[in-house]
């Protein structure tokens, strides 16, 4: 399936695509994702993990990941989606997925867990979505705030970053809950910098 290019949201000039990077990661919007809150991802993602991001584009939500007994999507089935259009892109190009509807992956006894977004350690692909990032939001910077930190925090992951355990961390493990992502600094912390450093250089 063929993406189509947002244009009117971003698009980088020759310029900036040629500037030092770790990685270049692209965006894509599955189904709906209100541009402004895509534009921060975009500068979030640049700031925080020093990479390029590549225009936005915008496919349809799978319908192999709908999970119809709970009306919500696989996350799983959503990543491998995704991984399916870097077939082409050059060694070492990561995808985020940003969606509004509700997502869920399989965790320990829990079949159906809902979850902020997914990403699998070093893999290529990762998702968020906006729907249980919305719940008891302050206002929309403090939605914003959170939406930055977990694509920050997935793409992070794709980036062979783990959970840290370092307090405010961006990588900190969620625990099931919205809390340490409200208490984080959404920026990755001296030590997961020092490993992304080593893992993915900016060249």
């Amino acid at each position: 399936m063929r993406l189509a290019l947002l244009l009117p949201l971003f698009c980088l000039p020759a310029a900036v695509r040629a500037q030092p990077a770790r990685a270049e990661v692209r965006l894509v919007v599955l189904g709906d994702f209100p541009p402004a809150l895509v534009d921060a991802v975009a500068a979030g993602l640049a700031r925080s993990l020093e990479v390029r991001v590549a225009p936005v584009g915008r496919a349809p939500l799978p319908r192999e990941a709908y999970y119809a007994p709970r009306k919500r999507y696989r996350a799983d089935r959503l990543i491998e989606h995704l991984a399916g259009q870097l077939r082409e892109a050059p060694a070492g190009t990561r995808i985020l997925g940003l969606t509004s509807v509700d997502i869920s992956t399989t965790k320990g006894p829990h079949a159906d867990w809902g979850v902020f977004g997914l990403a699998h350690l070093g893999g290529p692909a990762a998702v968020i979505s906006l729907h249980r990032l919305r719940r008891n939001a302050r206002d929309p910077e403090h939605l914003r705030f959170r939406v930055v930190s977990t694509a920050v925090h997935e793409a992070g992951h794709t980036l062979g970053l783990p959970h840290c355990p370092e307090a405010r961390c961006v990588m900190q493990d969620a625990e099931g809950g919205i809390a340490n992502t409200d208490d984080g600094t959404g920026e990755p912390g001296p030590a997961c910098r020092a490993r992304l450093d080593v893992l993915v250089p900016v060249r």
